[in-house]
């Protein structure tokens, strides 16, 4: 039965598109790299702004300071508001800038709840990074008797 061969020898056939394929590539990829390697910031004519003193712009500001006055007044930046216009200057100061902090410091003989009220106003703004202004107290020397 005949099935289509030829009755004759028959000689090996190999593909080389693959091979071609792969040594072009290799040949590109050896091209490029040796070229970014001998690249010099010089060869390229360009003139970069100079500034006097500038700060990283990706440096994130100062926290904000807010000072509790009395209950339910707090100071920040040197202007009094009440607890609803803390969050609102909270708010501005977050959209500015995401990650923005808040200090709060007060006088030792205010309330718990007067530090727990700023606290609030802070979450409502959605300011996550609060510190409490604290001082170290004066160790007292305690005579021991026996």
């Amino acid at each position: 039965m005949h099935y289509g061969h030829s009755s004759g020898e028959e000689h090996p056939y190999i593909n080389m598109t693959p091979m071609v394929d792969v040594v072009l590539c290799l040949l590109v990829f050896f091209l490029a790299a040796t070229r970014l390697y001998d690249w010099d910031d010089s060869e390229l004519p360009v003139q970069v702004p100079e500034v006097g003193s500038a700060r990283p712009a990706t440096e994130p500001p100062d926290d904000l300071r807010v000072t509790i006055v009395n209950p339910g007044l707090v100071n920040v930046r040197g202007r009094s508001y009440d607890l609803k216009g803390l969050v609102g200057v909270l708010g501005e100061a977050r959209t500015r800038f995401e990650d923005q902090g808040v200090l709060i410091q007060g006088d030792a003989k205010l309330t718990y709840q007067d530090v727990a009220d700023v606290l609030a106003a802070c979450d409502q703004a959605r300011i996550r990074s609060v510190r409490l202004a604290v001082k170290p107290r004066a160790v007292e020397k305690v005579s021991g008797t026996r």
